[in-house]
């Protein structure tokens, strides 16, 4: 404990060293104009011309100027009085992240792989998430709600589809209805460009993998009124766990058209499947993070059986982003996607041990599908009066989910598992998933909002509110396919946030927000009380901080303070204990501090802290008031530098290289066990033919490394039967060709 202890106090001198060179490194360090001294900070100008989604267009580096997702207009991240993080491109490239996940490690306040998988991208944030169906999966993409099944169809976006990721930190229902009181994770994908993108890559790595891909895009017509985008990949691999296989082929096409100056439809749709969904393989805490006179369980354990398993999902969407500009004053937009998800699962899960050494086993079957349309319309005014400029932000919004699933369980004559020797290809029971395992349910969900983002001098404020409809019926099934009746539940809430930012002469902006969320409680209570549907989970967030981007340089750090305290959490009836009742309450407190910086053409860096102390501060379960959440470290820490060598003999080389820590944390609700903390390396090696040879242009080598020491570590538990194995060493080595 005293070794993870001192391991993050230096992780955390380290970050806040890093941060404080990038504050200090002085403008005349750039090879750009922009590094011209500056007496005092240049105020971006909002275009009033440009689409809200101008901060969703290519940047150069990892230092995003504007966003998007925190106010749903674009707003210079500077002015945002409201913790906000992003992952360009260019870091998603230079770390060769495989999955969302992957490309969050170095996102303060976010935990991205709690149970590292590519079946799945399920994040914590500021200490909020969980397990299971009721994880906290990443489910934004493109300011729009995805949807997804009952249980096991939950979306996965290849990460090679997307320009950036956007993390909004804290209570954001102001803007988009339901959501987690930590935050969420907006995903945006690949638009066309006005400029001509050709792009090829092929590559393999460890696990056998081997994978292609493409970015093609440009003007469709000579005038620029088409422009269009096609991005796409295929991947084949096996894993680092026994028997287990990963494969998946996307595309996404884009197509924009401009029929005026004032006039913007953007077309977006993307297909995936994946016919093989890697591992999501989870091992006991004994053998792993406990000690078992059996010895140790490997990583690559496998709990399940060849001859049952699998994992297939099938995943499309398609929709638009228009806009329309009426006059200087009032813009309207509307953004729309359909999407549909089909998942088939057949799982072996671990129930318990005998004898720390047998594996008790359940086997479960999931057909699981889903429809939903997404449609957010929207008026902007901006306006003056007086000396106050006004951004007014008006907007209804819908989400409509449906779902079907069918699913069993059984535990009857399901084979044990020898956890140290396994031995596989056993007879599993035949499961018959039959009509009482069919359910149906039906979500709506309707907002109405409105939002003022004002600016008098040098102050910014940003004033929200919205009201919520959400309504959810849900229907199951008799042995004969008849349906019972129809469980309904009914939920409407006011939401509401505020915020204040006073922008200094020197670059820093210190600022105050608070915000509120709403996210429904799934189940009903025991008959005793009535059988009711239970209040939805409230959550609410104070937030203090302070922003700084040196003048003339194209850099940005971010210090944060935070209290989230979430209500309304579902924990065991007192007196009903196989039913629960919505009175617990979980409160977040933490600290995060986050540096971004692009110098000149050759130096990239980033570095982040977090500080989360996340406990449970009501509950009926005996022995977890007062407790910390489970899997959330009170410690994260990460750095990571990229250099580009512009001129000599090493013209062309780029060198990366990071360091990811992770603190202690609890592996169950009670704390009875811990789960160590572990440091990790990562690696990248990239080099650019290029600039030693003309006749090469737009041809690179390229090598990421991600684990280095290739540690076998737990990244987390969520009970004493439910560990999860991070990723082991995992090398990518490819080439990419540009022209």
């Amino acid at each position: 404990m005293r070794a993870a202890a001192l391991n993050a106090r230096r992780l955390l001198l380290a970050t806040t060293a890093l941060c404080a060179g990038l504050a200090a490194l002085p403008a005349a360090a750039q090879e750009t104009p922009a590094a011209a001294p500056a007496e005092a900070l240049e105020l971006p100008e909002m275009d009033v011309r440009a689409t809200a989604w101008r901060s969703w267009q290519p940047i150069r580096g990892y230092v995003a100027p504007v966003t998007t997702t925190g106010s749903k207009t674009d707003t210079p991240l500077i002015e945002a009085p409201q913790s906000l993080g992003i992952v360009t491109r260019q870091q998603m490239d230079d770390q060769g992240a495989q999955s969302v996940s992957q490309a969050l490690r170095y996102t303060a306040g976010v935990l991205p792989e709690v149970r590292p998988s590519a079946r799945y991208d399920s994040v914590f944030v500021r200490g909020f998430g969980g397990q299971g169906t009721g994880a906290a999966f990443v489910n934004m993409q493109d300011g729009l709600r995805q949807g997804r099944g009952a249980q096991f169809g939950v979306p996965n976006t290849d990460p090679w589809l997307l320009e950036r990721i956007e993390v909004l930190r804290g209570p954001a229902s102001v803007l988009y209805g339901q959501t987690g009181a930590g935050g969420l994770v907006n995903l945006v994908s690949r638009r066309p460009t006005d400029q001509r993108i050709n792009e090829v890559r092929l590559e393999a790595g460890s696990n056998q993998l081997m994978q292609a891909a493409f970015d093609f895009g440009g003007r469709a017509t000579e005038d620029g009124r088409w422009t269009y985008r096609l991005t796409g990949i295929a991947r084949n691999a096996n894993t680092q766990v026994d028997h287990v296989h990963e494969q998946r082929i996307a595309i996404a096409p884009a197509l924009t058209w401009r029929p005026t100056d004032n006039t913007t439809i953007t077309f977006l749709a993307s297909y995936q499947n994946d016919p093989y969904g890697g591992f999501y393989n989870f091992v006991p805490a004994t053998g792993t993070v406990l000690s078992n006179p059996n010895g140790r369980i490997r990583s690559n354990f496998f709990g399940g059986d060849p001859n049952y398993d699998r994992f297939r999902r099938e995943q499309a969407s398609i929709g638009y982003q228009l806009e329309h500009r009426i006059d200087p004053v009032w813009t309207v937009r509307q953004n729309f996607r359909y999407s549909h998800i089909d998942a088939e699962v057949n799982v072996l899960s671990i129930q318990s041990i005998n004898n720390n050494r047998t594996g008790v086993r359940s086997a479960s079957y999931v057909s699981d599908h889903s429809n939903s349309f997404s449609l957010d319309n929207q008026a902007q005014a901006q306006f003056t009066t007086g000396a106050v400029r006004h951004t007014v932000l008006m907007g209804v919004d819908w989400f409509r989910n449906s779902a079907r699933v069918r699913a069993a369980t059984i535990t009857a004559n399901v084979p044990t598992i020898d956890l140290f020797r396994p031995v596989y290809f056993q007879n599993v029971p035949v499961i018959f998933a039959g009509n009482t395992g069919l359910t149906n349910q039906e979500s709506d969900q309707v907002g109405l909002y409105a939002q003022d983002q004002i600016a008098y001098g040098r102050w910014r404020f940003n004033i929200g509110l919205r009201y919520d409809m959400a309504q959810t019926g849900t229907t199951r099934h008799n042995a004969a396919g008849g349906p019972l009746p129809q469980t309904s539940q009914y939920d409407d809430r006011l939401t509401w946030r505020a915020g204040a930012l006073y922008l200094f002469d020197n670059g820093f902006a210190p600022y105050v927000s608070y915000s509120t969320s709403f996210l429904a409680n799934s189940g009903t209570q025991a008959p005793q009380r009535g059988a009711g549907t239970f209040a939805p989970t409230t959550g609410e967030q104070i937030e203090v901080g302070i922003k700084y981007q040196p003048p003339g340089m194209n850099s940005f750090i971010q210090l944060a303070g935070y209290q989230i305290t979430q209500q309304n959490v579902l924990t065991r009836d007192p007196l009903y204990t196989t039913y629960s009742v919505a009175t617990g309450e979980i409160r977040s407190r933490g600290i995060e501090l986050e540096g971004r910086a692009s110098l000149t053409n050759n130096l990239d860096l980033i570095g982040t802290y977090s500080y989360i102390d996340a406990e449970v501060t009501q509950s009926n379960t005996p022995g977890v008031r007062g407790n910390r959440v489970p899997q959330v470290p009170n410690h994260i820490a990460s750095g990571w530098a990229n250099y580009r060598f512009t001129e000599g003999p090493l013209r062309g080389l780029q060198l990366g290289g990071g360091l990811r820590y992770i603190g202690e944390t609890f592996g169950n609700d009670t704390n009875t066990f811990k789960v160590p903390a572990v440091t990790l390396v990562d690696a990248a090696i990239r080099y650019d033919f290029g600039a030693r040879f003309e006749r090469l242009t737009g041809l690179e080598a390229t090598i990421n490394a991600s684990n280095l020491g290739d540690k076998e570590y737990i990244s987390s538990c969520s009970s004493i039967t439910a560990c999860y194995f991070g990723n082991r060493r995992t090398i990518l080595a490819g080439l990419r060709a540009r022209w």
